[in-house]
């Protein structure tokens, strides 16, 4: 800030700044080692029986390299952070003894670590901890991040409805992921959708229902009905798409 042009006496010193930053990740860093996040979660959990779903909105992880805080030692990337607490939480609800009740599982801002083209990240760790908080769950929300379907685009989940909002998604993890669990499929809404890398879908389009259908195979649909999309701040109007047990398109009643 000083070197912004701004005045040294307007801020606090750099000790007290420090302080006050180290005080934070060593409390941080007792919750890690002690377990006291799992133990709250499981608390919470027990303590609400009418629970059917249960959001997880990710930030940024905290990453330095040359000298890690006491907080992100031992867990100093995105990947590792990400997959502490998707085991924590499927951890929960198992524990609570009452994992079935949760049949719904919103991802946002879940975004994979950026890395070089030359670059081959193992994340067969982090897709594993994804699969065990989805694995009886029956409905997947994503918004403001596609990773969790690029993780998971030759996964069968057993999903019956998909939501998805302000999304960029590339063509092949989309379609992968689609065909993988065309089998139980019925629903699919969306709002804000762009997919990209797709010649044949042209320069960027948004998702439609003409375009799931090309992505899926199916016979084309009439228009998708109009559909709240629960993305927040604010409800907004998206679209949803229902389909047959044969995974044919039908018009839907929302």
């Amino acid at each position: 800030m000083c070197d912004a042009g701004g005045e040294a006496d307007e801020y606090p010193s750099y000790m007290v700044i420090y302080e006050a930053l180290h005080d934070i990740c060593k409390e941080q860093r007792s919750i890690i080692d002690k377990g006291v996040d799992l133990a709250v979660l499981c608390s919470t959990f027990g303590a609400l029986p009418r629970l059917t779903e249960v959001g997880l909105s990710f930030c940024e992880a905290i990453e330095d390299d040359l000298s890690p805080s006491p907080f992100t030692a031992g867990m100093a990337t995105a990947e590792d952070s990400y997959q502490y607490h998707l085991r924590v939480v499927s951890d929960a609800i198992q524990n609570s003894r009452r994992g079935a009740a949760i049949n719904t599982i919103s991802l946002s801002g879940f975004d994979l670590p950026y890395c070089h083209v030359w670059e081959i990240l193992d994340l067969s760790t982090l897709l594993e901890s994804l699969r065990k908080l989805l694995q009886s769950v029956r409905v997947l929300r994503l918004s403001y991040s596609s990773s969790p379907l690029e993780l998971l685009s030759r996964c069968a989940l057993d999903i019956y409805q998909l939501d998805m909002c302000c999304m960029v998604v590339k063509h092949n993890a989309l379609q992968d992921f689609l065909q993988a669990n065309k089998r139980s499929i019925c629903s699919i809404g969306f709002h804000d959708v762009t997919i990209t890398e797709s010649s044949r879908l042209g320069s960027r389009p948004k998702l439609s229902s003409d375009i799931l259908c090309i992505i899926m195979k199916v016979s084309p649909s009439s228009s998708c009905q109009a559909a709240d999309c629960g993305c927040l701040p604010f409800r907004k109007e998206g679209w949803r798409m229902l389909l047959n047990g044969d995974n044919h398109p039908q018009r839907s009643g929302t």
